[in-house]
């Protein structure tokens, strides 16, 4: 089965370009490529030089294409609308710049959110004017991603307002008409009591590009029993190399062999603060991606 396998700067610790402690994106980028990966995500706005010319000759020296990136902002907020666009439109200029094809559309954690993640019946939920605006972020974030010829793709994340089975169908059942697809982190559904692979047997149609991701069991039960917090629950090492936590990959991969043709992103979310080896971990999950037949 021959997927473009990506990585980006959220492995490194990078979700945002000014997170405490993230490495260069100079290092970045040079361990995605040696890690093996011949495609790569772009990480958050501002984190690569404001000039597409540097970065794609940068990339090119590492032997490495673009899959695309993402937009991480809170959907919800109508008042920060015309914001979030702006960010998108300029985000979606440098995909379409440097040969990428996918904007991953994200809501970003809330406070509220991220400290009931994983525990679905424990969380708030957006309702009536608050879940339209949601919709309404969301759709307007699709047209500027299809305005730039780019694949608009929905990621459910831990500790948003899309984050339960039940939030998931409703989004996309709302949003069939608007061009927006699908990502599916594996990570992350199966943090919010998801099962990945039931999930894209059941959605084909919509599932355009996937987030390889892995979770800790024993990190995971004791968040959500604890109630810890999303980015807390990050720190502590809930996000493992793949096939070292409780995802099932094999299943996941069998469902892949029924039809699947976009690219796949490994992520590892950390706290770049932490004194582990992004690379090693890179590497480890290519490795066990390969030894699945991908």
């Amino acid at each position: 089965m021959s997927l473009r396998i990506a990585n980006g700067p959220v492995s490194w610790g990078v979700d945002f370009a000014d997170a405490p402690g993230i490495p260069t994106w100079e290092t970045v980028f040079s361990e995605i490529g040696e890690a093996g990966y011949q495609w790569c995500e772009l990480g958050p706005l501002g984190y690569l030089p404001d000039d597409d010319v540097r970065v794609r000759a940068e990339l090119d020296a590492r032997g490495l294409g673009v899959a695309g990136s993402y937009v991480f902002e809170p959907m919800e907020l109508r008042a920060r609308h015309d914001e979030i666009c702006d960010t998108a439109r300029r985000t979606s200029e440098r995909i379409a710049a440097l040969g990428g094809s996918y904007l991953v559309v994200i809501d970003l954690v809330s406070d509220e959110r991220a400290a009931t993640a994983g525990r679905a019946d424990a969380a708030p939920r957006l309702r009536s004017d608050a879940y339209r605006d949601l919709l309404d972020g969301l759709r307007a974030v699709s047209r500027v991603a299809l305005d730039h010829k780019l694949t608009p793709v929905l990621h459910p994340h831990a500790g948003s307002w899309v984050e339960f089975e039940d939030e998931v169908e409703q989004v996309l059942a709302d949003t069939e008409s608007d061009g927006l697809e699908l990502c599916i982190d594996t990570g992350h559904f199966a943090y919010a009591g998801i099962d990945p692979v039931a999930f894209l047997a059941g959605h084909r149609d919509r599932v355009q590009y996937l987030h390889f991701k892995d979770i800790n069991p024993a990190v995971h039960q004791r968040v959500v029993n604890e109630a810890i917090a999303f980015f807390d629950a990050v720190s502590l090492g809930v996000f493992c190399p793949l096939g070292k936590g409780c995802v099932d990959f094999f299943g996941f991969a069998e469902q892949l062999k029924g039809g699947f043709n976009g690219p796949g992103t490994v992520e590892q979310d950390r706290d770049a603060r932490q004194p582990t080896s992004p690379l090693d971990d890179a590497r480890a999950s290519l490795d066990f991606l390969r030894g699945l037949g991908i």
